[in-house]
């Protein structure tokens, strides 16, 4: 792991008090939670108490509250579960090398990192272990269409995708999810962080369940329920091993990737077909637009502007972002060198984009593990960056740093991109070949499997204890683990209208009694505790939503509709006067 030098890191103190300030209130309002939850459960309330537990994980996950894991969040759950499901009247799965395994998961997503790795690790058994069956449970998918490719996966196993109904009762949820588990050997997790279903339908572990913590950065449900945890890279499992419950094994699991036989090759022809200049030098990169944003002084921007100043025959190509978002105006500013493209779903696209690359520069500032090892994989030379002051961003990969090492300042990056620009092709070729060979060494086929996957599974299937799970502990070290927790985002929101923020996500919906609790809890920071920031407006705005999220969808339709009804009116009678 990467030690840095206190002395080499730039001081952010405004915005390191902004995120420490956001993190108070973050594990502050997780107690509360905590305690709402404990008291629902002991009037008999089991599902709002599951509810406020959800909450509280969410709130961990979206603004890290200083800590990675709750022992009694988890165990409170499985307090539920024991009390409403009862024990197991299957028998105990066998200790001898699983051949049925179930992929549990909160839901898929098209252009999810963590449902291709699904489908990747699924796949790559398909081939180099004939005789397993894998399917795959959906538990929380709701009105999102499932890949069709990942129940393709499934299908070549011999295994079945399984979806539960969405909007059953928690409860049911997991007595279902319980049920349909004591048909397979084991259970693999690859669930939300504040997915409760596993801590209540595995409560006593009726079958061997391995958490692949693919969200290491952030809190995370379902450790307890856990024999072992994989984690995909060593900054991850320091982590695990440091913060994250203490009984279950913890190993790594790198990301399992599937070779297509694609080196980046055809480069004249890949970039007449995408209408790119033939004699061009591309520099490639991927990413969601969040993770280009600025943070501290560190400004995609400014490095794009630089490599278009470095370089007059440079383009930028930047898959995920768009002419708009997040970077307006920034290709004319360096007349059209650099191409936002958008989102590109079609792999056969994605593939010529590729092909039409000299190198590969990681997401700026906050970095993106899988997509630089897909580039790497395609054996174009990858750039990375290590953000010095926060540990969550350093896109640590054991397997490319001995090719090389990630930049840790904005300059250097430039430099080294700038340099690798002007090798000739042949040298360009040779750095992405070993990138690529370095890959397949770790997270492909049957290297993959046999160095890491299988002894993930012995360990899976030896007898362990796990009564009497406890966290190592939460002691943060910044030496360590510089900013540990902290993200890109947290400076920029603030602290006084969380909750608010929370309550409204758009992805999630919380009964009324949270809402409620929610809105009572946001008037005194929305009234007294508001600076004077330019945000008085946003902030109203937020608890305007949040109020009109406890009044039932009919009333609020109603108002709507008088609403619009009255407006109307007066625009027709204002129209009339004229």
């Amino acid at each position: 792991m990467r030690q840095q030098n206190a002395t080499q890191i730039p001081d952010h103190s405004p915005y390191m008090q902004r995120a420490e300030s956001l993190r108070r209130q973050a594990a502050k309002e997780f107690t509360r939670a905590l305690h709402r939850a404990e008291k629902a459960a002991t009037c008999s309330k089991p599902e709002l108490a599951v509810e406020w537990c959800r909450y509280a994980a969410l709130l961990a996950w979206k603004v890290n509250p200083g800590f990675f894991y709750s022992h009694e969040l988890e165990q409170l759950l499985a307090e539920i579960g024991r009390s409403y499901l009862g024990p197991s009247s299957a028998s105990p799965a066998e200790a001898e090398p699983p051949r049925c395994f179930l992929h549990v998961m909160s839901a898929a997503y098209v252009r999810g990192g963590h449902t291709r790795v699904v489908a990747r690790w699924i796949e790559t058994c398909a081939v180099h272990a004939p005789s397993e069956v894998h399917s795959i449970l959906i538990s929380m998918q709701k009105d999102v269409p499932l890949p069709e490719w990942l129940g393709h996966s499934a299908a070549k196993t011999g295994g079945e995708m399984i979806k539960l109904s969405p909007g059953l009762p928690w409860l049911q949820l997991a007595a279902e999810l319980r049920s349909r588990s004591m048909e397979f050997d084991a259970i693999v997790l690859h669930i939300h962080p504040n997915d409760p279903l596993p801590n209540i339908a595995y409560y006593d572990q009726p079958r061997p369940v391995l958490f692949f913590r693919h969200a290491d950065h952030v809190f995370n449900l379902g450790l307890d329920v856990a024999r072992v945890v994989a984690d995909i890279r060593p900054l991850g499992r320091a982590m695990s091993v440091r913060f994250c419950a203490k009984t279950p094994r913890k190993v790594m699991l790198p990301l399992p990737l599937v070779d297509g036989g694609h080196i980046s090759r055809g480069k004249a022809e890949a970039r007449k077909k995408l209408g790119l200049p033939g004699d061009a030098i591309i520099a490639l990169t991927i990413g969601e637009p969040y993770k280009f944003r600025p943070m501290h002084e560190y400004s995609f921007s400014a490095l794009v502007k630089s490599l278009c100043e470095g370089n007059p025959r440079v383009f930028i190509l930047a898959i995920g972002l768009s002419e708009s978002d997040p970077f307006p105006g920034l290709g004319r500013s360096v007349g059209g060198r650099f191409m936002p493209v958008g989102v590109v779903a079609d792999r056969d696209l994605l593939e010529l984009y590729y092909r039409a690359a000299d190198v590969y520069m990681d997401a700026y500032p906050s970095g993106s593990l899988t997509a630089a090892l897909d580039a790497a994989l395609h054996g174009v030379p990858v750039q990375r960056f290590c953000v010095p002051n926060q540990c969550m961003l350093w896109p640590d990969a054991a397997t490319l740093d001995p090719v090389m090492r990630a930049d840790s300042n904005q300059d250097e990056y430039v430099a080294r991109v700038l340099e690798w620009l002007k090798w000739p092709e042949e040298k360009r070729l040779e750095l992405g070949g070993r990138f690529r060979n370095a890959v397949l060494q770790d997270h492909c086929g049957a290297s993959w499997k046999s160095k890491w996957l299988d002894p993930a599974i012995v360990a899976l299937i030896s007898p362990c204890d796990l009564l009497n799970s406890r966290p190592n502990g939460s002691q943060r070290d910044e030496s360590d683990f510089p900013g540990l927790g902290k993200t890109a985002l947290e400076g920029d929101s603030y602290a006084d209208m969380l909750i608010t923020r929370i309550l409204i996500d758009p992805e999630e919906y919380f009964p009324r009694p949270i809402r409620i609790s929610g809105i009572f809890h946001s008037i005194k920071p929305l009234l007294f505790d508001t600076v004077g920031d330019g945000k008085a407006r946003e902030r109203l705005s937020m608890f305007r939503n949040l109020v009109a999220s406890c009044v039932p969808m009919q009333i609020r339709m109603q108002v709507r509709k008088i609403r619009g009804a009255i407006f109307r009116n007066s625009l027709h009678r204002s129209e009339s006067i004229r």
